[in-house]
């Protein structure tokens, strides 16, 4: 159902874009696989971050009201399948304290203008860079179990983490490759097992009311598939594929395509560089199903995606 909705918001976003114009790419001659294969970090190294609600970013994400600025992470430090130490930032524009007063003055004089006399032009609006920036680490990169997403970085020095932030540990990536299912969580509410079987009673209790308003028998499998391991990330039988501009060069990589419960993710297929480049969250994410509503649709169905990567 998310890919399926993510695929109806890109449609809403791409007649946006259609009649803009655009600038003519590079485009990579590599396959998908070779692409996904010599993608390799070093320090220095940046991934460009935007986020998402259904798999869609930019003005989609503003007119529904959530942050939708581009988050850019540096690798300060890299060692594949062991150990990474990040810096980001982002920069966002804010109107000056002087445009805010100026604009205040002349809305003002215009509400108390009368018919007949001239209202001056109103003073062009002026925009300072306000940046936010922080930096994050973690050794967990060869058998950490959770993400960290960065909506959930603070601002400053976070230190030392246990989570994998936005790859996959090794050992994740193995398991997901050879058996196509691993535990994974995001980091969220999810992590205590109270805390599981409650959204748990929660989703079942939700099931058992609309099965109150359907006629006929009711869906012996539905609480056999509510007790499921709520954590197991169970991956596609087939290889996908992610458009990211890399260096300058839009390519097509080859990833892994994997949900569980709590949201889908696509992959980077890359045993030294297992990268998230793209998640999209369910309401059960939050632990509850207030994000089923209108209300909490946002928060309900966010996610974020990597737009481009810099090696060089």
């Amino acid at each position: 159902m998310i890919l399926t909705m993510g695929r109806v918001a890109l449609g809403l976003s791409a007649l946006v874009l259609f009649g803009a114009g655009c600038v003519a790419q590079v485009t990579s001659t590599l396959t998908a696989e070779e692409a996904a294969q010599s993608l390799s970090f070093a320090s220095g190294a940046e991934v460009v971050l935007q986020p998402t609600v259904l798999g869609v970013g930019g003005q989609i994400v503003d007119w529904l009201g959530a942050e939708s600025d581009e988050r850019v992470v540096k690798l300060e430090s890299w060692t594949a399948g062991e150990r990474v130490d990040l810096s980001w930032s982002i920069t966002t524009q804010e109107e000056t304290e002087a445009s805010t007063a100026a604009r205040e003055a002349h809305e003002a004089q215009y509400a108390e203008t009368p018919i007949g006399e001239e209202i001056p032009d109103a003073p062009e609006v002026e925009y300072q860079d306000v940046v936010v920036e922080g930096t994050i680490s973690t050794s967990a990169l060869d058998d950490g179990e959770r993400l960290l997403l960065p909506s959930l970085w603070t601002e400053g020095d976070s230190g030392e983490v246990e989570e994998t932030l936005i790859w996959l540990s090794r050992a994740q990536y193995d398991e997901l490759v050879n058996t196509r299912k691993t535990t994974l969580s995001f980091g969220l509410f999810d992590e205590s097992l109270a805390q599981i079987e409650d959204v748990a009673d929660q989703v079942q209790s939700y099931i058992d009311q609309l099965a109150t308003l359907i006629p006929g028998d009711t869906d012996d499998g539905a609480e056999e598939e509510v007790e499921e391991d709520l954590l197991d990330l169970e991956a596609s039988g087939d290889w996908g594929e992610y458009t990211v501009t890399i260096d300058g060069v839009v390519s097509s990589v080859r990833v892994i395509e994997a949900k569980n419960r709590f949201g889908s993710l696509r992959i980077l297929a890359n045993a030294e560089n297992p990268l998230v480049l793209e998640v999209q969250l369910t309401p059960f994410a939050q632990g509850n199903l207030e994000t089923l509503t209108p209300d909490g649709f946002v928060e309900g169905f966010a996610g974020y995606e990597v737009t481009e990567i810099r090696t060089k």
